[in-house]
C-alpha cells in the first residue's frame, strides 16, 4: 500500500514567532508511515491471555472495577503505542495512538489536551496560555500555546486549524508534529481470511465483516481525513464503533446495545 503527501509549499521552510520574533527550528515535513505492529492482530472479544500472547509482557496492566464489572487495561509499548480494555474477561476496546500523542511523560493536566481537541476546550481544561506563538511550516499555520506555572516546567500545546496536534514539555517545536504512524495489515500469524475486524484493516474490509452502517461522522485530524463509524453487525443486536484514519482502522470498540432514546437510533 502506498500513500503520498502533496506538500502545500516548496521545500523552503518558514518559521515565524510573532511573540518572540525568532525563527523556530524547522520540523520534519508531513508524512504517513505504515508500521508493522503486533497490535494488528488484536480484535474484539479476545481474552487477556490472548492479548498477552500477542503483545508480550511489555504491556502494562491495570485492574479495577466499575460496579460489578471487572475491568483490565493494557497499555501497549509497541511500534505504535496503544491501549486495550477488557470487561469481564473480554476485549471491548482497542485503540492505537497513531498521532503519537502519548510518547512523552506528560502531566495529567496536559494529557487532557488530547489530539483533535478544539482551542476553546483547551482553554477550559488548561486555562489561558502564558504565551501564544505563531509558526508557518510547509505552508501550514501552527499556533503554539505555552503554559508556564510557578514551580513547574513550561509545557506547550500545538494547534493546527484550531485543534490540538501535539503536546510537549518545554518551549521547543517537536521534530515531527505532522507525522502519522498507521498500522499495516495483520502479519504472518494471522494469514488467511480474517473473520473479525482488526486494527490495520481498511474500511471496505471491515464493512464486509460488520454489516450495515448505523452512524458515520467524518472529520479531519492534523490534516488527515478520519471518520467514526458505528456498525450494526447482522443479527447480534449490538453495535461496534470503528475509527478510521486515512481509511485504515485505528480503533475498535464494542458499544453493546444503544440506549432506547430515538436520538441514538438515528430517528
Amino acid at each position: 500500500m502506498h500513500r503520498t503527501f502533496k506538500l502545500l509549499a516548496p521545500a523552503a521552510i518558514i518559521g515565524l514567532s510573532l511573540t518572540v520574533g525568532q525563527a523556530a527550528e524547522a520540523p520534519q515535513p508531513p508524512r504517513v508511515n505504515f508500521v508493522a505492529t503486533s497490535a494488528s492482530q488484536l480484535h474484539l472479544g479476545m481474552t487477556a491471555d490472548e492479548v498477552i500472547r500477542v503483545m508480550g509482557k511489555s504491556a502494562t496492566e491495570t485492574k479495577f472495577a466499575f460496579g460489578t464489572t471487572q475491568i483490565r487495561r493494557f497499555e501497549l509499548a509497541d511500534a505504535i503505542r496503544g491501549r486495550v480494555i477488557l470487561r469481564d474477561g473480554k476485549v471491548t476496546h482497542v485503540a492505537l495512538d497513531v498521532f503519537r500523542m502519548e510518547k512523552d511523560a506528560l502531566s495529567s493536566s496536559l494529557r487532557k489536551a488530547w489530539p483533535g481537541l478544539a482551542h476553546s476546550a483547551v482553554r477550559r481544561v488548561l486555562g489561558e496560555p502564558t504565551d501564544v506563538l505563531h509558526h508557518t511550516f510547509f505552508g501550514i499555520n501552527v499556533d503554539q500555546w505555552v503554559f508556564a506555572r510557578a514551580g513547574e516546567t513550561d509545557v506547550s500545546v500545538f494547534l493546527r486549524d484550531g485543534r490540538v496536534i501535539a503536546r510537549i514539555v518545554g518551549r521547543d517545536v517537536p521534530q515531527d508534529p505532522f507525522r502519522v504512524d498507521l498500522p499495516s495489515q495483520a502479519g504472518p500469524e494471522s494469514e488467511g481470511p480474517l473473520l473479525s475486524p482488526h486494527v490495520g484493516m481498511m474500511s471496505g474490509d471491515i464493512a464486509k465483516l460488520c454489516g450495515p452502517v448505523k452512524f458515520r461522522a467524518d472529520y479531519v485530524v492534523n490534516g488527515q481525513g478520519a471518520s467514526r463509524v458505528v456498525f450494526e453487525p447482522r443479527g447480534k443486536g449490538t453495535f461496534v464503533g470503528v475509527t478510521f484514519v486515512d481509511d485504515i482502522a485505528t480503533e475498535l470498540e464494542d458499544l453493546g446495545r444503544l440506549p432506547d432514546d430515538l436520538a441514538f437510533q438515528g430517528q
